[in-house]
């Protein structure tokens, strides 16, 4: 009898070591929660009363814009963003005769672009034109804005799904990949830091098959409509939207970042590359803002 169990308790403990890499395993390949990464997330930014998306903002800085294509050109200038709720307008000035200013705007009906020369308008504009989902789903301008997509996830039916880690800025991030209502051709994917859960970027992006030319898409400061691209090209061009957000610090109970970049490439025959750099120094809330102010069609 003491022979059998000593027996017994020899073939449990293989049982558990040879079943312990197995349980292990299984913990270290569990993905994290899309909602639970969101959760805190939204924890990062403030208490729940503060953050709320009906709350007004206007945040306002300097701006610096650099253009490289053929030749580089750079300007300096003013920016001011604005959001209540789903509303959302972006504002820069630089008083620059070809590129005079950029403004992109939703009043909770329809997405507009201001033209930086008659018939012409920017990199940005172009690309918000062509997707409005950026400014309809609350994406452009990630936690600076009320309309900012986690805070109105409740409204949404667009699709979320975890799509690992990366190194985001030397960073580990998770990264949250977004299919807006409807599908679309456009990529986007959130990255929020693995520690602070804070929102460090977004990245949009799509590709013009080899058919299609890139050569309307902004060829200086000012650009074409995407709908001029028609000629043939030899190879395929990817286009690229990204923003990069960084330095958070405290403001009236919310966690924002006061460093904000975005960056505009054009990847194939005549790639072009537009950055704008940020500096936001202002920050203003519960101030009641009016729609006209977030329609920018007519500058």
């Amino acid at each position: 009898m003491t022979r059998l169990i000593a027996h017994l308790c020899t073939i449990a403990v293989a049982g558990l070591l040879f079943l312990a890499p197995v349980a292990g395993s299984a913990r270290f390949d569990d993905k994290p929660k899309v909602e639970e990464i969101l959760a805190k997330h939204l924890d990062s930014i403030g208490k729940p009363e503060v953050r709320k998306a009906t709350r007004p903002r206007v945040i306002a800085g300097t701006i610096d814009v650099m253009f490289r294509a053929r030749t580089t050109a750079k300007g300096h200038g003013l920016f001011v963003m604005a959001s209540e709720g789903e509303w959302s307008v972006l504002k820069m000035d630089f008083g620059a005769n070809q590129y005079p200013y950029d403004r992109v705007g939703f009043n909770g009906n329809k997405v507009s672009a201001s033209q930086v020369s008659p018939g012409a308008y920017s990199n940005l504009g172009n690309f918000v034109r062509s997707y409005p989902v950026l400014l309809k789903e609350g994406l452009l301008g990630g936690a600076l804005t009320s309309a900012w997509l986690p805070l109105n996830l409740g409204d949404n039916k667009g699709q979320l799904e975890y799509g690992g880690t990366k190194e985001i800025n030397h960073r580990r991030a998770h990264e949250i990949r977004y299919r807006p209502p409807g599908g679309s051709d456009l990529k986007i994917s959130l990255f929020f830091d693995a520690e602070t859960f804070q929102h460090l970027r977004s990245v949009y992006s799509y590709v013009i098959s080899a058919r299609m030319s890139s050569g309307g898409l902004g060829s200086s400061p000012g650009g074409n409509d995407r709908t001029g691209e028609g000629s043939a090209s030899q190879s395929e061009t990817r286009v690229e939207l990204r923003e990069d957000f960084s330095d958070f610090k405290a403001e009236s109970g919310l966690t924002l970042p006061h460093s904000y970049k975005i960056h505009w490439e054009t990847v194939g025959a005549g790639s072009q590359f537009t950055d704008w750099t940020l500096t936001l120094n202002r920050f203003m809330f519960d101030t009641h803002l009016e729609a006209k102010h977030f329609d920018v069609s007519s500058n």
